[in-house]
């Protein structure tokens, strides 16, 4: 029997908002860098080494959440609902994988980076 699925991701108060905030300060490091090329190596490198930091704490973060939904397929619960012949243990399961995607607010975050992407290419291409 599977027990229900704690990570520790699911302990941290805000999880989407400090996600949210640890890929804005990434992208906005990096892609500043560029612009603080002229004042100065010393702030292209602390600009670039805070964006490497916060992406890594993101996506250290978001390859987790990603595991914990992949498991759904590791344990032929996918198959199993397809055929209608869920056991009871598959139901934890299926529902903290489903709870996380419908919390889900991935998709405003890649428009703001489509946003912020845009914002920056458009800036760097006038500005140089």
């Amino acid at each position: 029997m599977h027990q229900q699925h704690r990570h520790y991701w699911q302990h941290i108060p805000y999880i989407g908002i400090v996600l949210f905030v640890l890929g804005l300060i990434g992208g906005i490091a990096l892609r500043v860098t560029i612009f603080l090329e002229p004042i100065g190596k010393f702030w292209v490198t602390t600009a670039w080494f805070i964006g490497v930091i916060a992406y890594t704490l993101f996506y250290f973060v978001r390859i987790s959440i990603e595991n914990h939904r992949r498991e759904i397929c590791e344990i032929g619960l996918l198959k199993r609902l397809e055929t209608n012949t869920l056991l009871p243990e598959d139901v934890p399961v299926l529902y903290e994988t489903v709870s996380s995607h419908c919390r889900s607010k991935v998709k405003y975050n890649y428009i703001v980076w489509l946003v912020i992407s845009i914002i920056s290419l458009f800036i760097g291409i006038f500005l140089r």
